[in-house]
């Protein structure tokens, strides 16, 4: 028997991913229900909350995983903070938050792209700050210094997207906002 929709019930990440993209385009973010979502991806409104806890996450969800990854190396002793710093990139494809920032006025995202933005700057922020302070820098200085290092991991997201995600490097465009980083905060 044949789907009537017209898709086939997969419920993976990239086809709920596809569907919302579609759907912020064609009606805008705010106009975009997670049950339009599930429903044009041909899933159970359930489904969808099986990979994501809401329509914003499908924006995220990558560069949320570069996050979780550079926390872990932040953690690892073994690793100098160059290292952990420079690997944001590994593996780095264009995804659904390329597309929206190249898009963000068509799709309605704006408001959620500062958000969101600011949200997980803090975050890479407060993983590079602990690992300054456990190697034993100043507390403010290692707030400062890691603000600037959060700033060029995703202004070098932001520039990789605007320029064409799928046809720059995100690791040469990492390498260089952090040499910029660095360069100020001498």
């Amino acid at each position: 028997m044949s789907n009537p929709r017209g898709r086939p019930h997969s419920s993976s990440r990239e086809v709920l991913t596809d569907a919302a993209c579609e759907l912020f385009l064609e009606q805008g973010y705010e106009a975009t229900s997670v049950t339009e979502i599930a429903r044009r991806a041909g899933v159970s409104r359930s489904s969808f909350f099986n990979y994501f806890d809401g329509k914003a996450a499908i924006l995220w969800f990558v560069l949320d995983d570069q996050i979780d990854a550079l926390v872990e190396r932040l953690a690892d002793p073994e690793l100098t903070l160059e290292q952990a710093l420079a690997a944001f990139a590994d593996g780095a494809a264009p995804d659904s938050l390329a597309l929206a920032i190249v898009d963000a006025r068509n799709m309605g995202v704006e408001d959620e792209l500062r958000t969101g933005q600011a949200l997980r700057q803090l975050r890479i922020a407060d993983a590079v700050a602990a690992r300054l302070e456990r190697e034993g820098e100043d507390p403010t200085r290692a707030r400062i210094v890691a603000a600037g290092y959060a700033a060029a991991l995703l202004g070098a997201v932001w520039r990789w997207s605007n320029l064409g995600a799928g046809r720059h490097d995100l690791a040469r465009k990492v390498e260089a906002a952090l040499r910029i980083a660095r360069e100020v905060m001498a």
